[in-house]
């Protein structure tokens, strides 16, 4: 008889268990905990992230850590296990930076057979130049000036602006803003972007540089060139150390921002009124215009010298509750730094929040967690692991989530899937005017994972059912959105993602990036599809594939 009631005893044992096991982790149980997602909670801590006296949280800044220690004693408090090095919650890295002394820019005339010494201007902490250098410019460049009008081609629009000319090995000169829609008439496609201009023009065809002529008064240029001359001897050209190859660190070509003084010069004007007058008309006949090569040849020499820094993510973990599946996780990523200080803009504000970008994020991954803890506190847990992934970086290259990717707490091979939330706090420009905000655009997923586009499109349907807009999900999308972000470093490594981002607005990298212009309801509903598309993972059967052939070739070809 003993022999009989012992196997069924265990049996008894085992179905309890596993009964016991399926409500701990029950979605629809696990999803209701959405709703300690809320405004009031996304503005307390968003509060602190995007508050002045973090100084834009630029990465390697002494202000970035009071960030960094922020948010890990916020997951001390919950009680998440801190997956950084020696058992805390920062994964360290070093940084290549240079530091520079001077820039020297020399301007050469050219005149027949004859080349005059025109200009000589030093950029340093006790002098301002003719240029300010943006970003690159990490070699000497040299090369004739090239007018290129709005340094782009819409061949749809009838628009070379950057056809019938070298441009290679030269520097072009541009004017900054782009005019898409001039009087109610589309005149260049807004899908060329700025970072797509500068792309082409720098990588593609491979200019020596850009000059770019703003709409800023020789005074309003000086103020800004004084500001950059007090910034000499903070690290720029910011690299990975691990990465290096012989030494050579940052972007090579450069791009400078031209005293307006200077490209009357160069073009041969008389005033800056005419600069502005040449800016009109270029506008009325944007389709007649073909690059020239300017009288004017451009000696550009950077005084850096080496150094390094270090910078940390933050990394927090929640174990899942199945036995069989804790050991794979779901990665949150968002970035938690930005750009600093810059740049003033027309109200003389120079500091650079960045409330959007990427404090929404940020304290996106911070609700969630706070949810997840919750629904723990109340008996519930998803089946697999839950990191939550807070990368520094992101603005000078995705270094962060790169150095991370190349060195993972959790195996790759073990990460389901990548969700990162970066800008999703606001709405943009195109859907403001439809009066249409309640959408997010969602990157991946399809294009990757037909599998993980299913859960999320779930997740959205059983609960706050936004408007899903793919209009930059395609592979061959000219803002190339989808390996832009942090996501790419899993990407790269065939790990399925979605990032969550709701567009580019016009406070985008710059000081009116402020928690003000933040819509926390907006905020609160993006942040609850996330949450509930990671239970739908975490809770999933099986793993969502990459099956998506071009992506699978795309990252094949892709450099590791």
């Amino acid at each position: 008889m003993k022999k009989i009631l012992l196997p069924l005893l265990l049996f008894a044992t085992g179905c309890a268990t596993q009964n016991s096991l399926q409500e701990v982790t029950s979605t629809e149980n696990l999803v209701e905990f959405r709703t300690q997602i809320t405004p009031q909670f996304l503005q307390q801590h968003l509060e602190v992230i995007a508050h002045d006296s973090l100084e834009g949280r630029a990465t390697g800044s002494d202000k970035i850590e009071v960030a960094a220690n922020y948010i890990a004693d916020f997951y001390s408090d919950l009680g998440f296990t801190p997956m950084g090095d020696s058992d805390t919650y920062f994964q360290s890295y070093r940084l290549n930076a240079e530091y520079t002394d001077s820039l020297v820019y020399e301007t050469f005339q050219i005149n027949g057979a004859d080349t005059l010494k025109h200009s000589h201007s030093v950029e340093s902490s006790e002098s301002t130049g003719d240029f300010i250098r943006m970003f690159g410019g990490s070699v000497p460049q040299e090369g004739d000036v090239v007018f290129a009008g709005f340094g782009v081609n819409d061949n749809e629009r009838g628009v070379q602006h950057l056809a019938g000319e070298e441009i290679q090995g030269n520097w072009v000169m541009i004017f900054e803003e782009i005019p898409y829609v001039v009087e109610g008439d589309t005149l260049i496609n807004p899908d060329i972007t700025s970072n797509s201009r500068l792309r082409n023009i720098l990588v593609e065809m491979d200019a020596a540089g850009i000059l770019l002529i703003s709409d800023y008064s020789q005074s309003e240029f000086q103020k800004v060139a004084e500001m950059s001359s007090e910034s000499m001897g903070e690290p720029s050209n910011i690299s990975l150390a691990y990465l290096e190859q012989n030494g050579q660190s940052g972007f090579p070509k450069g791009f400078l921002q031209i005293s307006p003084e200077m490209a009357v010069t160069y073009l041969g004007l008389s005033s800056t009124d005419e600069l502005d007058e040449k800016k009109q008309n270029l506008v009325q006949e944007i389709t007649e215009f073909t690059p020239y090569k300017t009288d004017f040849y451009l000696e550009y020499t950077p005084y850096d010298g080496p150094g390094h820094m270090d910078a940390e993510n933050v990394i927090a973990y929640f174990e899942g509750a199945d036995p069989d599946l804790k050991d794979e996780a779901v990665v949150l990523m968002a970035h938690y730094d930005h750009v600093g200080i810059g740049a003033p803009d027309e109200s003389g504000d120079g500091l650079y929040n960045g409330a959007d970008d990427n404090g929404s994020g940020t304290t996106a991954l911070m609700a969630i967690a706070n949810a997840l803890n919750e629904a723990k506190s109340q008996g519930y847990q998803p089946k697999r692991s839950i990191l939550f992934l807070h990368v520094s970086g992101e603005e000078n290259g995705l270094l962060g989530s790169r150095y991370y990717s190349d060195h993972p707490v959790i195996p790759i091979e073990n990460t389901v899937t990548n969700f990162n939330a970066d800008m999703i706090g606001r709405s943009d420009p195109e859907n403001i005017q439809k009066g249409d905000t309640d959408y997010v655009y969602l990157i991946g997923g399809e294009i990757i994972s037909s599998e993980l586009d299913s859960l999320v499109q779930s997740a959205n349907n059983l609960t706050v059912n936004m408007r899903l807009d793919r209009k930059y999900n395609d592979l061959q999308d000219s803002n190339q959105f989808y390996r832009r972000s942090d996501h790419w470093n899993f990407g790269r490594f065939g790990v399925p993602f979605v990032f969550f981002f709701t567009g580019v607005h016009e406070d985008y990298h710059r000081p009116s990036d402020t928690i003000d212009k933040i819509n926390f309801e907006k905020l609160s509903r993006v942040s609850q599809l996330i949450y509930t598309s990671t239970i739908k993972v975490a809770n999933y059967d099986g793993r969502p594939v990459v099956d998506n052939q071009q992506f699978i070739e795309i990252t094949r070809l892709q450099s590791r």
